[in-house]
Protein backbone atom coordinates (compact mmCIF):
# COMPACT_ATOMS: atom_id res chain seq x y z
CA UNK A 1 0.00 0.00 0.00
CA UNK A 2 1.53 3.57 -1.04
CA UNK A 3 1.10 6.65 0.51
CA UNK A 4 -2.17 7.83 -1.90
CA UNK A 5 -4.11 4.40 -0.29
CA UNK A 6 -2.42 5.13 3.34
CA UNK A 7 -4.15 8.71 3.37
CA UNK A 8 -6.83 7.76 1.52
CA UNK A 9 -7.65 5.12 4.46
CA UNK A 10 -6.67 7.82 7.10
CA UNK A 11 -9.42 10.24 5.35
CA UNK A 12 -11.94 8.08 5.40
CA UNK A 13 -11.58 6.87 9.09
CA UNK A 14 -11.01 10.72 10.20
CA UNK A 15 -14.51 11.26 8.06
CA UNK A 16 -16.34 8.17 10.07
CA UNK A 17 -14.51 8.84 13.39
CA UNK A 18 -15.87 13.20 13.27
CA UNK A 19 -19.20 11.59 14.32
CA UNK A 20 -17.74 9.70 17.11
CA UNK A 21 -15.77 13.09 18.66
CA UNK A 22 -18.78 14.30 20.86
CA UNK A 23 -17.96 10.67 22.72
CA UNK A 24 -15.10 12.78 24.17
CA UNK A 25 -16.72 14.73 26.37
CA UNK A 26 -18.53 11.77 28.11
CA UNK A 27 -17.42 10.09 31.10
CA UNK A 28 -18.07 6.64 32.33
CA UNK A 29 -20.09 6.83 35.43
CA UNK A 30 -18.00 6.38 38.73
CA UNK A 31 -19.96 2.60 39.11
CA UNK A 32 -19.17 1.98 35.34
CA UNK A 33 -21.65 1.55 32.53
CA UNK A 34 -22.99 -2.19 33.84
CA UNK A 35 -24.44 -0.87 37.08
CA UNK A 36 -26.03 2.59 35.89
CA UNK A 37 -27.84 1.15 33.29
CA UNK A 38 -29.07 -1.25 35.29
CA UNK A 39 -29.71 0.72 38.16
CA UNK A 40 -31.78 2.68 35.69
CA UNK A 41 -33.22 -0.32 34.61
CA UNK A 42 -34.42 -0.70 38.33
CA UNK A 43 -32.72 -4.14 37.64
CA UNK A 44 -31.62 -6.25 40.09
CA UNK A 45 -27.70 -8.09 40.56
CA UNK A 46 -30.26 -11.26 40.83
CA UNK A 47 -32.36 -10.36 37.52
CA UNK A 48 -29.41 -9.29 35.21
CA UNK A 49 -27.36 -12.46 36.94
CA UNK A 50 -30.25 -14.59 35.79
CA UNK A 51 -30.45 -13.10 32.04
CA UNK A 52 -26.87 -14.05 31.57
CA UNK A 53 -26.71 -17.10 33.02
CA UNK A 54 -24.32 -15.63 36.21
CA UNK A 55 -25.21 -15.37 39.75
CA UNK A 56 -25.58 -12.28 42.04
CA UNK A 57 -22.11 -12.27 43.27
CA UNK A 58 -20.47 -12.43 39.54
CA UNK A 59 -22.60 -10.09 38.31
CA UNK A 60 -21.59 -7.53 41.58
CA UNK A 61 -17.66 -8.46 40.69
CA UNK A 62 -18.32 -7.59 37.06
CA UNK A 63 -19.55 -4.17 37.83
CA UNK A 64 -16.44 -3.91 39.92
CA UNK A 65 -14.15 -4.76 37.39
CA UNK A 66 -15.68 -2.29 34.93
CA UNK A 67 -15.50 0.48 37.31
CA UNK A 68 -11.85 -0.47 37.80
CA UNK A 69 -11.40 -0.89 33.89
CA UNK A 70 -10.46 -4.39 34.22
CA UNK A 71 -12.88 -6.46 31.95
CA UNK A 72 -13.29 -8.37 28.76
CA UNK A 73 -14.82 -6.81 25.94
CA UNK A 74 -16.56 -10.54 26.10
CA UNK A 75 -17.88 -9.84 29.03
CA UNK A 76 -19.28 -6.66 28.67
CA UNK A 77 -21.15 -7.53 25.46
CA UNK A 78 -22.79 -10.04 27.76
CA UNK A 79 -23.70 -7.86 30.46
CA UNK A 80 -24.94 -5.02 27.48
CA UNK A 81 -27.29 -8.41 25.94
CA UNK A 82 -28.31 -9.43 29.11
CA UNK A 83 -29.13 -5.56 29.92
CA UNK A 84 -31.13 -5.24 26.37
CA UNK A 85 -28.22 -2.59 25.33
CA UNK A 86 -26.04 -2.71 22.55
CA UNK A 87 -22.34 -2.75 23.37
CA UNK A 88 -20.67 -0.94 20.88
CA UNK A 89 -16.61 -0.34 21.07
CA UNK A 90 -14.53 2.16 19.39
CA UNK A 91 -11.26 3.80 19.59
CA UNK A 92 -11.92 7.86 19.24
CA UNK A 93 -8.74 9.51 18.33
CA UNK A 94 -8.94 13.54 19.57
CA UNK A 95 -7.75 14.54 16.15
CA UNK A 96 -7.86 13.36 13.17
CA UNK A 97 -5.73 10.40 12.39
CA UNK A 98 -4.39 12.42 8.87
CA UNK A 99 -2.88 14.96 11.27
CA UNK A 100 -1.32 12.71 13.59
CA UNK A 101 0.56 11.70 10.34
CA UNK A 102 1.16 15.01 9.48
CA UNK A 103 2.86 15.85 13.51
CA UNK A 104 5.03 12.37 13.35
CA UNK A 105 6.13 13.07 10.03
CA UNK A 106 7.22 17.16 11.29
CA UNK A 107 8.82 16.03 14.12
CA UNK A 108 11.28 13.71 12.46
CA UNK A 109 11.93 16.46 9.84
CA UNK A 110 12.57 19.03 12.71
CA UNK A 111 15.25 16.31 14.38
CA UNK A 112 16.84 15.55 10.77
CA UNK A 113 16.53 19.17 9.89
CA UNK A 114 18.30 20.49 13.28
CA UNK A 115 21.18 17.55 12.72
CA UNK A 116 21.85 19.06 9.43
CA UNK A 117 21.58 22.87 10.45
CA UNK A 118 23.82 22.52 13.13
CA UNK A 119 26.80 21.17 11.25
CA UNK A 120 26.16 23.60 8.56
CA UNK A 121 26.29 26.38 10.92
CA UNK A 122 29.63 24.99 12.00
CA UNK A 123 31.04 25.63 8.35
CA UNK A 124 29.20 28.72 8.28
CA UNK A 125 26.79 27.45 6.30
CA UNK A 126 23.91 28.41 8.06
CA UNK A 127 20.16 28.88 6.33
CA UNK A 128 17.54 32.21 6.77
CA UNK A 129 14.91 31.34 8.43
CA UNK A 130 12.56 31.47 5.57
CA UNK A 131 15.01 28.92 3.95
CA UNK A 132 15.01 26.64 7.01
CA UNK A 133 10.66 26.81 6.94
CA UNK A 134 10.91 25.89 3.06
CA UNK A 135 13.05 23.37 4.02
CA UNK A 136 11.18 21.72 6.57
CA UNK A 137 7.77 21.89 4.46
CA UNK A 138 9.70 19.76 1.76
CA UNK A 139 11.28 17.39 4.33
CA UNK A 140 8.09 16.99 5.46
CA UNK A 141 6.42 15.89 2.58
CA UNK A 142 9.20 13.73 1.84
CA UNK A 143 9.22 11.89 4.64
CA UNK A 144 5.49 11.38 4.00
CA UNK A 145 5.60 9.78 0.98
CA UNK A 146 8.91 7.68 1.91
CA UNK A 147 6.78 6.09 5.04
CA UNK A 148 10.66 5.28 7.11
CA UNK A 149 9.86 1.96 8.77
CA UNK A 150 10.43 3.23 12.06
CA UNK A 151 8.23 6.46 11.20
CA UNK A 152 6.02 5.89 14.98
CA UNK A 153 9.31 5.29 17.11
CA UNK A 154 11.32 8.46 16.40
Amino acid sequence: MNYWDKKLIRKQLDKKLKKLKPLLRMTMPSGGWINAIREGLGMTLEELGSRVDLDRARVYRIEQAEANGDVKLSTLKKMAEGLGVKFVYAFVPEQDLEEMVRQQALKIAKKRLNRIDHSMKLELQGISDDEHEEALKDLVDKILFEEPKNFWDQ
